[in-house]
């Protein structure tokens, strides 16, 4: 169970994610353990992967061959997208062959467990900051200022709605500042973690991909960046609770006493 959000900024590029990793054979889960799904690569570039932890390790892997060997050189965004997929799909393609070999034996269900996988990438491409996603069939997507954020994993229909409706409200007609994308991000996936059923869950995770002269750093959140944070989504939320009370004087209705 996963959810990991990606926000193209002004300035940069906001990947979040939560962080447990759910254990499990043949269908039937054992248990549930902290873990990182963001990955730094040399420092320039950022991979979050959803789906079985081996084929992300795979992902993870093939992006840090493709970067030391500089493959998006001189490259657009369009064809760095292109490298990336056929780069990524002979091992999702090894995953769903032995998968129908095996689903006779397990079931389809048990076997497709190990060849579903989505991946979300922030990356300097033409000297600015990229974000990618790739589906199943590791067919990709760049995140554009019509559609600047990205969810996935099993937590994605949570947060769609969250992070559209604070587009809306934030930023309906531009991409936002990078202060915004990491509130965004950090409200939506502590939204999520508040009201899914099981599998989503802290500790979040948030890296920024920004500039840095010529260059690009990325830059991982410490719990103490989160408090700011936190104290703007009470603050929003106590200001909510305050109109509610407004309007309910306004109509002459009756306000149960907050809690």
């Amino acid at each position: 169970m996963t959810l990991i959000i990606g926000i193209q900024c002004e300035d940069g590029i906001v990947l979040g994610s939560d962080g447990a990793a759910t254990l499990g054979a043949l269908g039937n889960r054992t248990v549930q353990q902290p873990i990182k799904k963001l990955t730094n690569i040399a420092d320039s570039a950022i991979i979050g992967v959803s789906g079985p932890v081996g084929l992300g390790q795979i992902f993870v892997g093939t992006l840090e061959q493709l970067w030391s060997n500089r493959a998006f050189s001189n490259k657009q965004p369009h064809e760095a997208m292109a490298i990336i997929r056929e780069s990524l799909w002979p091992h999702v393609e090894k995953h769903f062959r032995a998968a129908s070999v095996a689903a006779p034996v397990i079931g389809a269900a048990v076997a497709s467990q190990n060849t579903l996988s989505q991946s979300v990438i922030a990356i300097p491409i033409a000297k600015r900051a990229c974000l990618f996603q790739f589906d199943q069939q590791c067919g990709p997507e760049q995140a554009t200022i019509h559609l600047p954020f990205v969810a996935i994993g099993s937590g994605q229909p949570l947060a769609d709605p969250f992070l559209a409706f604070l587009r809306r409200i934030f930023w309906p007609d531009r991409f936002p500042t990078l202060a915004e994308g990491i509130f965004s991000a950090y409200w939506t996936l502590d939204q999520a973690i508040k009201i899914n059923p099981g599998g989503v869950a802290h500790p979040i995770q948030i890296m920024t991909l920004t500039p840095d002269g010529d260059q690009w750093k990325v830059t991982e959140l410490k719990d103490d960046d989160f408090q700011e944070h936190l104290e703007a989504i009470q603050t929003v939320e106590d200001r909510i609770r305050t109109f509610r009370e407004a309007m309910a004087e306004q109509l002459g209705a009756d306000v149960p006493p907050r809690p």
